[in-house]
């Protein structure tokens, strides 16, 4: 039994590492034909640097896949100390981007985006804060107030989009604890009430103008609703099989952020509606198996430290998605594991190996889809 046990402890989830890495395939797919359309090279700095960022973000998953997660519940208080001073420290040294203080200029074109590691180090500290307690209002109202403060941070930069990650995540991850549904019910009814104020108070112009584009597609088609326009385009011209990753010109040229904020756009252009089905399959399995980890994990810790991992990753890509889609205002939300960005990548590997250390540890007697009570499986004969 013992050797039984060992040897479960040590097999990662495939299926979730493939579906990660073929997604990351997909990003290095554009870069290469971006620079092949640009610089009629198959290979540039862009593509390079991508795939040196993906390299990074492999060696992470592995690194953290072989960390046992349980060290990470001591090691939440100085993360999280050390993710909510990064914000801090952005809002004063950023550099200015695209409307945005996201990033932190470490020299040699390299820059840190704290946003990116804070997601997941908030995850942690809520999953350790509520691993030690019940699942009381109170509780509850200060797990909430964890996750707020680092919205708060990310939303000033701003950046609403990874400040609704990190709301929703909390949503989600209070409910997996076992918070009530009239209190849960109680703070969305809140929080859409005051949206609206935080609209017209918080959200600088430039974001209210993408809200006014997405109610509006025929606003302003040369100027601010020109990128939908032709993310609109991009869809449409692709097809059914795409138009190849062979450097063709595509609608998205000129669209600075094509290969970040509209990712999804760019591989459904490339790809076709196969390729993006394909992504949302992948999504789907990352899903999947993040919360079968979640169901089987041995201890509360690891259950809500998946959930919420889980959730972050998915909603972000659904997110960014319908923002592609235009059933999203534009909030420039990357496509995890397919967007360029170091930071981004990074991070989301490295949620990806903490995934596959909880499958690693999933206990026996708690299998997906059996109870919490339900006498351990006999293991298979060989």
């Amino acid at each position: 039994m013992t050797a039984i046990r060992t040897r479960v402890a040590i097999v990662p989830d495939s299926l979730l590492l493939l579906a990660a890495c073929l997604l990351s395939a997909g990003g290095l797919l554009i870069a290469r034909a971006i620079a092949m359309e640009e610089t009629h090279r198959a290979i540039n700095g862009d593509l390079v640097r991508q795939a040196i960022y993906v390299a990074i973000g492999l060696l992470a998953l592995a690194v953290a896949s072989r960390t046992d997660y349980r060290l990470l519940r001591t090691l939440a208080p100085p993360l999280l100390a050390v993710s909510l001073a990064g914000l801090i420290l952005v809002l004063v040294l950023g550099s200015h981007q695209y409307g945005a203080r996201r990033w932190i200029s470490l020299g040699g074109g390299v820059t840190l985006q704290p946003s990116e590691f804070a997601k997941i180090v908030i995850v942690i500290a809520g999953a350790a804060f509520a691993a030690d307690r019940r699942a009381t209002g109170r509780g509850a109202t200060v797990l909430l107030g964890l996750f707020a403060a680092g919205a708060a941070l990310v939303v000033i930069e701003p950046d609403l989009g990874t400040g609704i990650v990190i709301g929703v995540t909390w949503f989600a991850v209070a409910l997996a604890w076992g918070a009530s549904w009239r209190y849960l019910g109680g703070i969305a009814v809140l929080g859409l009430s005051l949206f609206p104020l935080a609209l017209a108070i918080a959200i600088p112009g430039y974001q209210r103008e993408r809200l006014a584009v997405f109610l509006d597609p025929e606003r302003d088609p040369l100027g601010s609703g020109f990128t939908l326009r032709q993310v609109e385009v991009a869809l449409s011209a692709g097809g059914v099989t795409g138009r190849g990753f062979n450097g063709a010109p595509s609608a998205l040229a000129g669209v600075a952020p094509r290969s970040s904020d509209f990712a999804f756009a760019q591989l459904g252009e490339f790809g076709g509606v196969l390729v993006t089905i394909a992504v949302i399959v992948l999504f789907a399995i990352i899903a999947w198996r993040g919360y079968r980890a979640a169901a089987g994990a041995p201890d509360e810790f690891g259950r809500l430290l998946a959930v919420g991992l889980t959730t972050a990753i998915v909603l972000q890509a659904s997110m960014h998605a319908a923002v592609n889609m235009r059933l999203f205002p534009a909030t420039g939300i990357p496509l995890p594991f397919v967007s360029t960005g170091g930071s981004a990548l990074v991070a989301v590997f490295a949620a990806i190996g903490i995934l596959e250390s909880i499958a690693a540890h999933r206990s026996p007697r708690r299998e997906w889809g059996s109870s919490p009570g339900a006498a351990p499986r006999a293991p298979a004969s060989r």
